[in-house]
């Protein structure tokens, strides 16, 4: 799961209360390594109680609450331990969305945790274009025209209206009036 020549090892990953079931199923379904809030605190836990044990224990925080780097006895918990925090930049995504953007990233984020010490925050974005070439034509390929808004009349000035298509009920194709 690792791109790196030398073998960092795999971390541990702990989803704060922000999360649901589906991250955690998703996560640990292709490899991750990954704890649940639940399982070690209850939902009312001051966070920065379980920021300390993460922190001690060494687990990479998957988090949306961005109150953790924001208010200054999260923020201080969190330096103190010297936690990883991986910000989702919204909490308002499904799990699932969530998920995809920390699988494609993971070499990426796998790289930033072997590779420094915390504490550190980074945040991750589900709309990446990074991980998509840029598109290379082929032959007759290329960017396909706009489409017209309206036709010109033949004195180039009024514009008409283009013709509204209408499905030929015998054939299912479509006919322009």
């Amino acid at each position: 799961m690792n791109g790196n020549p030398q073998k960092l090892p795999d971390p541990i990953f702990f989803l704060d209360r922000t999360h649901g079931k589906a991250m955690h199923r998703l996560l640990t379904r292709v490899g991750f390594r990954v704890l649940r809030h639940s399982n070690y605190f209850v939902d009312e836990e001051r966070d920065p109680i379980w920021l300390s044990r993460c922190g001690k224990e060494n687990w990479i925080v998957l988090s949306g609450d961005k109150a953790i780097e924001r208010v200054p006895e999260n923020r201080q918990a969190a330096i103190d331990a010297k936690c990883k925090i991986l910000f989702l930049d919204d909490t308002n995504s499904r799990g699932e969305e969530w998920a995809a953007a920390v699988i494609v990233g993971r070499l990426r984020l796998f790289e930033i945790i072997g590779l420094n010490n915390g504490p550190l925050f980074v945040t991750i974005a589900k709309q990446a274009r990074s991980h998509i070439s840029s598109v290379r034509f082929a032959g007759d390929g290329g960017p396909k025209p706009a489409p017209p808004m309206a036709a010109i009349s033949g004195d180039g000035e009024t514009p008409k209206e283009l013709p509204s298509p209408t499905r030929d009920p015998q054939q299912g194709n479509l006919k322009f009036k």
